[in-house]
């Protein structure tokens, strides 16, 4: 498992096998298994990176690589941690000793996005308090330990967004006037959409979950206000229960099972790395949402991403047959562009996709006024 600026290494105080499967080593019982390093041989790789320490020694002394904190106690002492891993960056790290189990890190990727259902930060894993105990309550059932679900799981989901635009401060407005201002805050539950009508829920900024659900919430694209509870709406509110469900049975997508195949929610053990092979090319706008500067912003929740259809750079048999109707001195004039290339259009050659473009609108335009002048 490794990230851009740390990686995590399988290691114990002494080394030796640790089963999982796709391994290349076999334990007595033929089970797969992969190597574990002894700590002393991953202390003696990190001190070999000494020589590479680019500093001046009596500033920053030591070698470029480092040993993170939590591998050890608050008396200095190694400790051995333990980790589920659902992805790439979706894991946790904690302490197992018989029942108890301690975190001491929780990824917050894929749920940070998330607003809290209860107050407070775990100090120990340094993590939201709702992501710490869902996590716990996630390592605790796959160790098959006793575990009890949070008493906040079968709440709804909900995403904060910041009233950016004018359209959404006017929904807003039929809640609640005095909060709905620019830039302050709203609630966006997440549900799935069973309506077929375009549905996006907005209600006011309010930090006690218990009131979510029987809260009112505006529909911004109709104006109209909906409850979840009683529901007023053709849709599945989405509860914290069902999205961590979703989140343990998350695939990884960028490397491949033990066996070669894609990966699915069940998959585990030693993955392999996944070739990409490109067979085909599409264009997309460079229009990018909001949200990746600001979090909060209610684009996040909106489709941006504009896709163009495949420009293969010859105008098609519809197109050619306009231009061959158009004489050339027209196009010409209404094109700017060469007679050479326009010849090459009808005859279906490749052109840059400026002057298909060009073409095109000249041809419409030619066709407009013909209906225009036979009327």
């Amino acid at each position: 498992m490794c990230d851009t600026d740390s990686m995590a290494i399988v290691a114990s105080e002494h080394g030796g096998f640790v089963p999982c499967e796709g391994g290349s080593f076999l334990l007595d019982d033929g089970a797969a298994a992969v190597q574990a390093l002894p700590w002393a041989k991953v202390r003696a790789i990190v001190d070999r990176f000494e020589q590479l320490n680019p500093y001046d020694r009596r500033i920053v002394p030591g070698s470029v690589l480092n040993i993170e904190g939590i591998n050890f106690d608050s008396e200095s002492r190694q400790r051995q941690l333990y980790g589920i891993g659902i992805s790439a960056k979706r894991y946790s790290l904690f302490i197992h000793e018989g029942p108890n189990v301690i975190l001491v890190k929780a990824s917050e990727h894929g749920l940070g996005l998330y607003y809290r259902p209860v107050e407070g930060r775990d100090l120990a894993c340094d993590t939201a308090r709702w992501i710490s105990e869902g996590w716990l309550m996630l390592v605790r059932r796959a160790l098959r330990l006793h575990c009890e679900e949070p008493d906040w799981f079968g709440l709804p989901v909900m995403r904060r967004v910041a009233i950016s635009t004018p359209n959404v401060m006017t929904a807003l407005r039929k809640l609640n006037c005095d909060q709905a201002r620019p830039y302050n805050f709203a609630l966006s539950p997440v549900i799935t959409n069973l309506s077929g009508e375009q549905v996006l829920l907005l209600g006011p900024f309010v930090k006690d979950s218990r009131r979510w659900r029987t809260m009112g919430y505006v529909n911004i694209y109709d104006g109209k206000i909906h409850t979840l509870k009683p529901p007023t709406l053709p849709a599945v509110p989405h509860t914290f229960d069902l999205m961590f469900e979703q989140y343990w049975k998350h695939p990884e997508f960028k490397s491949l099972a033990p066996d070669g195949n894609p990966c699915k929610g069940d998959t585990r053990g030693l993955l392999k790395r996944c070739p990409v092979t490109a067979s085909g090319f599409r264009l997309i706008g460079k229009e990018t949402e909001r949200g990746w500067e600001q979090d909060d912003d209610v684009s996040t929740l909106l489709p941006s991403l504009v896709w163009y259809d495949v420009n293969s750079g010859v105008t098609d048999e519809r197109s050619r047959k306009r231009l061959r109707e158009i004489p050339l001195s027209s196009l010409e004039v209404q094109t700017g562009l060469s007679r050479h290339t326009i010849v090459r259009a009808r005859r279906g050659h490749r052109l840059y996709p400026r002057s298909i473009y060009t073409l095109r609108r000249a041809a419409r335009i030619c066709e407009h006024k013909s209906r225009s002048n036979s009327n």
